[in-house]
């Protein structure tokens, strides 16, 4: 029987935030259901208009659906809400805040509500990085492998198998990424869109993933 050494060996890989996603749904309230379902399709017609002018890609914009319900306090007396989403998708998240804030207007009405919620943003690395941080992986399973086989008196040689294991993926802390892994919705505060009141410009979220791979070393007796 062939003896061997099995180790795990790790690296750290940072990632960055490449693009950031909010669900972002309009609804009415209304006495009648087609007075609720009009204003609700045309508050979204106002709603792509200003997004758009704002600085925001038909690319960076999807359909989310419509729905239609009567609300569990109204059941004694009239009343329905409808509400349509759209889903964006966004490079730049002060360009996102800036056409989210620019919505504020439109939003007056009483009978009209505003909803963001921030879901967890795609995190982009170069490939030059993985490969890197998996050669370092390796790495790192040769040396631990190697102090176990000294204190072992053993001589290591080569690999046996190799197997790469889930990758253990860090939070950033941004909107949708928090670290309790929950989810938050977004608010405007009044004036947000006017031009001195634009966010400062930051560098985008970061999180570190853990590459693993589970190596197994042959080893010997040495001669």
């Amino acid at each position: 029987m062939q003896n061997s050494i099995e180790v795990v060996g790790a690296a750290q890989l940072v990632e960055t935030a490449a693009e950031y996603r909010a669900d972002l749904t309009m609804s009415v309230r209304a006495a009648q259901t087609e007075t609720a379902v009009n204003e609700a399709t045309e508050l979204r017609r106002r709603c792509v208009e200003s997004l758009r002018k704002s600085g925001l890609r038909d690319s960076e914009l999807q359909e989310g659906g419509a729905d239609v319900w009567r609300p569990w306090y109204g059941k004694r007396k009239a009343g329905q809400e409808a509400s349509h989403r759209i889903l964006l998708a966004c490079d730049d998240m002060q360009r996102l805040s800036g056409a989210l804030a620019a919505l504020e207007p439109l939003f007056e009405n009483q009978r009209h509500t505003l909803s963001v919620f921030m879901r967890p943003p795609r995190f982009a690395t170069s490939e030059e990085a993985r490969r890197s941080a998996e050669r370092e992986a390796l790495a790192n399973a040769r040396t631990k492998a190697e102090n176990i086989a000294a204190a072992a008196g053993l001589c290591l040689r080569g690999v046996v198998e190799v197997e790469e294991l889930g990758s253990k993926i860090g939070h950033s802390g941004a909107y949708g990424d928090e670290a309790w892994g929950g989810y938050a919705a977004a608010a405007m505060g009044p004036g947000a869109g006017a031009d001195e009141d634009a966010p400062v410009s930051l560098d985008p979220a970061t999180r570190s993933s853990t590459i693993r791979f589970r190596v197994r070393f042959a080893c010997q007796q040495p001669a």
